[in-house]
């Protein structure tokens, strides 16, 4: 299971290989298995596996599909996540094809596909059909051999092997490294034998194996990706498989019937609401965080060995005192270009639109028009984007990430819907823009203080980058936003940018040292 896509939220449906090939024989039904899913402890869906032997231009595959369907609860709404992924595999295991298909909501979606050719990988995108070439990386396995690897090897305790998983949304192969641990007694969930949709828990001494994937780059953060540890019965298949997911929670997979897998679990209102996860609370409140001049945290991330670059380093935020996993992040806004010109170019990538920020979409264009009017300054026309972003849009948790185009029809959504908003209005005016993630500060009416995951936008101006929260609606940005990364958003069509929020969420502890 694709672990990183999970967190974010991402819905993904099967998918057919854009790239045309000609298939002459019927699929033969290699093999069909199903896995329960739990999410700390309740149930909430299914993942279906399916391996299909094909004849396709004169040699057999091995066509495999896995496709997850999750219901979850975040921030008090329920949201439905599915995807797929395809992988195409000769008998000696070579991988030849791979797909990925992502549904984002109201049956908009996206199709990557990827055609290997000799050392390189084709891949293709709605927006993109005559592809773009990346490197392709040997070693990769593609689905199938992936649930058989531990049968073809006669898997034994002390076992160690590596092998490459390929993340098509983000163009990478990803090593796995497998350890092969001692048996262990382990539930697992079966269908009662008078009745196949009756779950029946039972305990069973199982093979432990441990797959530790290697980290992955977004842009320039290096994201850590969890554990999987999986328990293997006597024939050495797959009966039973977990990984910590951070902010989300453990996922547990219990391979079963059909039947059990499908069955419809615990209500949504009673499930854990995984958006409450991504909280850190402090222990004390910060008085109008937003006005002050700077704030000093003392920050402290658990199991991350190079933590003082969790947070964004700029003009902005310095990090200081710095002591193994805890140092000291210094924040200092910057609410207002700086005096003077400066020429400095911002890069073609912050105004160009692209799939998330479509801000050539004619709509987004004849809007931004309409809300800058005649102002002819960068920054306040920016700032009357913001203000009429945060004015018109409703507050809802219960939407995938959409183009910023789908937003504007519907006016509606959370952080993320609010900077992608502002950050296409920005651009379609000719202001380069960018998203940034973080943390940002927030109260119950004085009590709980805490910090919670946000999203912003962030816009050049005079060569130099200010920020906008359209939620906020403040004209800037104080010292109550704690940046982890920043996004353009250019050739991606997925949510792997987000992902260096994982390296905080579920391990970090904030202090406040100082506040001016």
């Amino acid at each position: 299971m694709k672990r990183y896509m999970t967190w974010c939220g991402v819905v993904l449906l099967l998918a057919t290989p854009l790239h045309a090939q000609q298939q002459t024989a019927g699929p033969k039904i290699v093999l069909d298995v199903w896995d329960a899913a739990y999410l700390d402890g309740a149930k909430a869906g299914h993942q279906h596996t399916t391996v299909e032997q094909i004849e396709r231009d004169g040699r057999t595959l091995f066509h495999t599909t896995q496709l997850v369907h999750l219901t979850l609860k975040r921030y008090n709404g329920i949201i439905t996540v599915r995807w797929a992924a395809t992988s195409d595999e000769t008998t000696d295991g070579k991988v030849v094809g791979l797909s990925w298909t992502q549904y984002l909501d109201k049956d908009r979606k996206m199709v990557y596909s990827g055609l290997v050719q000799d050392d390189k990988l084709i891949v293709r995108t709605p927006s993109d059909p005559d592809g773009k070439t990346v490197p392709w990386h040997e070693g990769v396995l593609g689905y199938y051999n992936q649930e058989v690897m531990f049968q073809k090897r006669k898997v034994k305790v002390g076992d160690r092997f590596r092998f490459f998983d390929y993340q098509l949304p983000i163009r990478s192969a990803v090593e796995q490294q497998v350890t092969v641990k001692d048996k262990e007694e382990r539930t697992v969930l079966e269908a009662a034998k008078d009745e196949e949709s009756k779950a029946v828990w039972t305990k069973r001494k199982l093979l432990r194996a441990e797959i530790q994937p290697g980290k992955i780059m977004i842009g320039n953060t290096a994201v850590p990706l969890p554990l999987l540890i999986v328990w293997l019965d006597d024939k050495m298949q797959r009966v039973r498989s977990e990984s910590e997911i951070p902010a989300l929670g453990r996922i547990t997979l219990y391979r079963t019937s059909r039947a059990v897998a499908e069955k419809e679990g615990a209500a949504p209102a009673l499930m854990t609401d995984f958006g409450l996860k991504t909280i850190v609370p402090l222990s004390r409140v910060i008085e109008r965080p937003h006005e002050a001049e700077e704030i000093v945290y003392r920050i402290t991330v658990k199991e991350d060995d190079d933590a003082k670059t969790t947070f964004a380093r700029d003009a902005r935020q310095k990090v200081e005192n710095v002591h193994g996993n805890t140092f000291d992040l210094r924040v200092r806004p910057i609410r207002q270009p700086s005096q003077g010109e400066n020429a400095a170019q911002a890069k073609e990538e912050y105004l160009k639109s692209s799939y998330f920020l479509d801000s050539d979409d004619a709509q987004i264009r004849a809007q931004a028009a309409r809300i800058v009017g005649d102002e002819k300054s960068p920054w306040r026309r920016a700032q009357r984007i913001e203000r009429w972003v945060h004015e018109n849009m409703r507050g809802s948790n219960d939407l995938n990430l959409t183009p910023a185009s789908a937003v504007l029809r519907d006016l509606r959504g959370d952080c993320r819907q609010h900077a992608m908003l502002t950050a296409a209005l920005c651009r379609a005016v000719g202001i380069p823009s960018r998203t940034a993630v973080g943390l940002v500060y927030a109260d119950e009416g004085g009590r709980h203080p805490m910090f919670a995951f946000h999203m912003w936008t962030e816009v050049w101006i005079k060569g130099q980058w200010l920020m906008l929260d359209a939620v906020l609606g403040k004209g800037s940005v104080g010292a109550g936003h704690l940046k982890i990364a920043d996004l353009s958003w250019q050739d991606i069509q997925t949510l792997a940018p987000l992902l260096p929020v994982l390296r905080v969420i579920g391990k970090v502890r904030i202090e406040v040292v100082e506040v001016k």
